[in-house]
């Protein structure tokens, strides 16, 4: 441990100092004592960070170790004051001061009696010091035993240490073994518990058997997320079986909220997108996923409800927004109470603002800056325009037809209200940003740190540049981190595509070496140019065109001799299934991120060939965009529960969906691969 040995010449000399060397009070443990008396009870060692009463300060323990020394050679005594100091110093945040006297204890050997107490003290007063590892102050902590005081203190350090080391699960078992009142307890326990995948929940309760009762809660909220009635019944049932346990008695606030759902009937359900004009393409594919949700929520129903009708459906109204100002949209919408849409950022901003109070809307973009739109818990508005997918247009117009508008008496249950009244609004964007920092958490998360970045120089690609290199930023900064280990590469052509590669790659700088010498020696020299070997990722924010072009380039410009091979990784937007299968051979082993509905095998085959009759032709980005809306109708009546339970998630066409604290849905896609001219799904 090169941080805790304690380096004097770093320690800045004072009185106090001085008075601690004194040969009086820092005898060798090799010195022979003149005299030996042998005290019949040990001085407690208290370890509780409140303060002393009649003000006793670090140097007052300091001129009683160095009596205690003088008159009784205890060094067991002595230490325990001299270690009491230290603790004092570092209440008054002078760790500085703290590791002096730690150095000198130790140096002077410690006590067997004190040696929990030491140890406790050196894991505290390097904890908060970034360039001490939390494990090595984990291991310092292993063999700390002693009273119930010690063993709080261990367990309070032991919960941050783990945190700052991503242990989540080891923190929260510690943590439970503090003395923090049961509300702080249950609070952050169940943060954390949330925080962690589904799948290692019954790893975690089996290793930790106290966070048993957590785990089953989390379980039991995810069984019952689609019915509030049957959530509500075992989460009360819950509360009895654990009334003598902490969780019983203080609900967290999500879940307690989640008991007060109730079940709403969604009689009809209004769609704003745009269905004529430049965007009619568009909007019409993502009614068309709306519809095929619609449709199949039907079938699911004849299947599950046999002999029943088909009353418990809401009927569908579409709304053609292009060209109709505000005042037209709120009085065809009338007085319906649930909306999907509208689709163009500027109508999110414009629309959902003069919406009355009590209207429930997922709208299909959202702003810059969603606290900017005024809703009726928001005051203010921005003016800005822009269509998430970039206003592309297509010429295949196919759609249901007009089956489902207004006019049928269905309903449909749902669990759409929250504790604390209806939502407002919710907030559903393909957003290529997302994308980005999605594969920003994916390769960091794989141990990355420093990869080249290749951007294409269009206002998309730039985007999620940006955003990915921010996102980066702050993954470091978390790690206490403060500078980026990144190189860039943009590109508006295949020549300074080239160029930039080589160039970042370090490529040509190998072949001015190589000529160099050629020249120097005036002899051929057998070599080869060799790339950098400091980097150990690639990500490409391209279009699919200039990926198909970048990922040979980056594979004849990387050194093959006993290298590493160093991945590439793109998003969705560097990928179209539709150009034939020479684009797998020129994107071989790239890794990327897309929606599920888009890898090979997924779990909705039937729908997908149900869908390949209908709209036979399909380019990439309408089978995004009918996924887009088909995950829109299937949201909107679990929204209540996923805004209350936001670690709870939709497993929907477009990826897995959970809401955020501002209403906003984020999505996570899965990661494929390209092997053998085939797209591969993979776990990463």
């Amino acid at each position: 441990m090169r941080h805790l040995g304690f380096s004097r010449k770093n320690i800045t000399r004072t009185a106090v100092a001085s008075l601690l060397l004194s040969p009086l009070l820092l005898a060798g443990c090799g010195s022979t004592a003149q005299k030996t008396v042998s005290v019949a009870k040990s001085r407690p060692i208290a370890v509780k960070e409140t303060p002393l009463v009649n003000e006793v300060t670090p140097e007052h323990k300091l001129v009683e170790a160095k009596k205690v020394w003088s008159d009784m050679q205890n060094k067991a005594l002595r230490d325990s004051l001299l270690l009491e100091a230290a603790q004092l110093y570092m209440l008054q945040q002078k760790p500085i001061m703290a590791q002096q006297i730690l150095y000198e204890v130790k140096q002077d050997g410690v006590s067997p009696e004190n040696q929990s107490f030491y140890a406790l003290l050196m894991a505290k007063v390097y904890a908060n010091q970034s360039d001490v590892s939390a494990e090595e102050l984990l291991s310092l902590l292993e063999p700390v035993s002693g009273n119930k005081d010690l063993l709080i203190e261990k367990a309070h350090l032991q919960a941050q240490l783990f945190a700052k080391d991503g242990n989540y699960s080891a923190a929260a078992n510690s943590l439970l073994n503090t003395d923090l009142p049961d509300e702080q307890k249950v609070e952050q326990v169940w943060k954390w518990i949330t925080s962690m995948p589904v799948s290692s929940l019954d790893d975690i309760a089996q290793q930790y058997s106290a966070l048993s009762p957590f785990v089953s809660l989390r379980k039991l909220t995810e069984e019952y997320s689609s019915s509030p009635e049957k959530l509500a019944e075992n989460l009360n049932n819950f509360q009895k079986v654990y009334a003598g346990h902490s969780l019983g008695a203080t609900f967290p606030d999500d879940v307690l909220n989640a008991t007060k759902l109730q079940r709403a009937n969604i009689n009809a359900i209004t769609v704003l997108l745009p269905l004529s004009g430049r965007l009619a393409t568009t909007g019409s594919t993502v009614k068309n996923g709306i519809m095929a949700a619609y449709y199949q929520s039907i079938a699911d129903k004849q299947g599950n409800e046999v002999g029943q009708d088909q009353r418990n459906l809401p009927t569908l109204h579409f709304i053609d927004t292009v060209d109709k100002d505000v005042n037209d949209i709120i009085a065809e919408i009338g007085d319906a109470k649930f909306i999907i849409g509208p689709l163009l950022k500027s109508n999110v901003e414009r629309i959902i603002p003069a919406l009355p109070v009590g209207v429930n809307v997922l709208a299909l973009n959202r702003s810059d800056d969603i606290t900017q739109i005024e809703t009726p818990f928001n005051t203010s508005a921005s003016n800005s325009q822009q269509l998430i997918l970039n206003d592309v247009q297509y010429s295949n117009n196919a759609q249901y037809g007009d089956k489902g508008k207004r006019g049928d008496d269905n309903t449909l249950e749902s669990a759409q209200s929250s504790a604390n009244g209806p939502i407002a609004a919710n907030f559903f964007a393909l957003a290529p940003e997302d994308e980005a920092k999605q594969l920003a958490e994916l390769i960091f998360n794989k141990g990355f740190r420093a990869p080249i970045v290749i951007t294409e120089q269009s206002s998309l690609y730039e985007r999620m540049d940006d955003t990915f290199k921010s996102h980066w930023e702050s993954l470091n900064k978390a790690e206490g981190k403060y500078k980026t280990n990144i190189t860039s590469v943009t590109f508006n052509d295949s020549n300074s595509l080239r160029e930039g590669i080589t160039s970042a790659l370090d490529v040509a700088q190998s072949n001015e070496r190589i000529n160099q010498i050629e020249y120097m020696t005036n002899d051929e020299v057998y070599n080869m140019p060799r790339s950098r070997r400091d980097i150990d990722a690639i990500i490409a924010f391209a279009s699919p065109q200039d990926t198909e072009l970048l990922n040979p380039i980056i594979e004849a410009s990387l050194n093959p001799l006993g290298g590493k091979p160093i991945p590439v990784y793109a998003t969705s937007r560097s990928m179209d299934y539709e150009s034939g299968k020479n684009q797998w051979r020129d994107l071989k082993n790239i890794h990327f991120i897309d929606m599920p509905w888009m890898m090979p095998q997924h779990q909705w085959k039937p729908l997908a060939q149900t869908v390949e009759q209908a709209f036979d032709g399909q380019n990439t980005m309408q089978k995004r965009l009918f996924a887009f809306g088909y995950d829109a109708f299937e949201l909107l009546p679990k929204l209540g529960i996923l805004n209350t339970l936001n670690y709870l998630h939709h497993n929907g066409l477009t990826g897995a969906l959970s809401l955020n604290e501002n209403g906003e849905v984020e999505r996570k896609q899965p990661t494929a691969i390209i092997r053998n001219e085939k797209v591969e799904s993979i776990s990463e």
